[in-house]
């Protein structure tokens, strides 16, 4: 699939979309001041204008939303100051829209770093204030960046919740099938080495005809533990539907990857689950070339796991494309 049919994600989307706004109101005041004949902020909007408008087309064109979010922050704290510097205090309330885009679009880490060197040169500006004043600005950007950083916090905590929810297997705590596309449909423009092995369990179905689905469930469980002592740090585990699992294998050449196969497929004839209700693994390798699109790779590496279970199961199969 080409990366501009894609659906947009929420992130470009967001990104986009202050880009664009801050633009237009930047570009807004721009005119209001060239009308005013005050050139040296007018031209300062318009160059924040601009930049606002090639954020938007960068993450337009690249998809990329880590560096467009970072620059949109920097020149949103960038122009509060060089604002309040030309047209003096009354322009604070630049800083407040700047501290929630801040705080919205970056990291926490990130958000308070950055936030918290761009207050010094706010308020550096703003010493030669009555106290009450300067007092009300420091308390209300602190209570504003206070809770900012509050939101922020609890937002990227419930989402990295909801996205560990979403791509793991609730039974055997594995990255599951919604996981394995999502991953998969990142190889589509990748130009390094990549493999995959699928497999079955052999005789599953018996286990769940004879034992009962809590025992089939107890047996899924067993062999993804095992598989992923194997794997390590080799490769990403997944289950996707019913006994069949998949396991990544990013940077994992075709001779790699099969020799992993092998130990996968050892570790479990050797298992307790193979002595005890014979389960063994029908198992396929394929390595994705570079002029090959991820669904005849993943559809050559089903094809031969298809081959391994009416070949008598309990073995593995090569997919290699000549």
């Amino acid at each position: 699939m080409d990366t501009q049919s894609k659906p947009r994600e929420e992130k470009e989307i967001i990104v986009m979309g202050l880009s664009l706004t801050y633009a237009v109101c930047v570009g807004i005041f721009a005119v209001i001041r060239y009308y005013k004949a005050e050139y040296p902020v007018a031209m300062m909007d318009t160059v924040l204008a601009l930049f606002g408008v090639y954020v938007f087309a960068l993450v337009w064109r690249t998809r990329s939303t880590h560096l467009p979010s970072m620059a949109i922050s920097f020149i949103s704290v960038f122009g509060t100051i060089a604002t309040i510097s030309l047209k003096g205090p009354e322009q604070i309330y630049w800083a407040y829209p700047s501290v929630a885009l801040v705080f919205y679009l970056l990291p926490t880490r990130q958000a308070v770093i950055l936030w918290t060197v761009s207050a010094v040169f706010i308020l550096y500006q703003l010493i030669d204030l009555s106290a009450l004043k300067l007092v009300t600005i420091v308390m209300t950007l602190f209570i504003t960046s206070f809770f900012c950083h509050l939101f922020s916090s609890t937002m990227t905590e419930q989402h990295e919740r909801l996205r560990k929810i979403a791509n793991q297997d609730v039974l055997t705590q594995v990255k599951n099938r919604r996981a394995f596309n999502q991953d998969t449909s990142f190889l589509e423009d990748f130009h390094g080495i990549v493999s995959a092995i699928l497999f079955d369990l052999d005789n599953f179905k018996q286990v769940n005809d004879f034992y009962g689905h809590a025992k089939g469930d107890k047996v899924l469980k067993t062999a993804s533990v095992f598989v992923n002592k194997v794997i390590e740090n080799k490769g990403v585990l997944y289950r996707i539907g019913g006994d069949e699992f998949a396991v990544l294998c990013e940077g994992q050449d075709f001779n790699h990857a099969y020799q992993l196969a092998k130990e996968i497929y050892q570790s479990v004839s050797e298992s307790d689950i193979n002595q005890q209700h014979n389960i063994t693994l029908s198992l396929a390798v394929a390595q994705k070339e570079h002029n090959e699109s991820v669904k005849e790779w993943l559809g050559r590496l089903d094809s031969a796991l298809y081959k391994a279970k009416k070949s008598g199961r309990n073995q593995i199969v090569k997919s290699v494309r000549y």
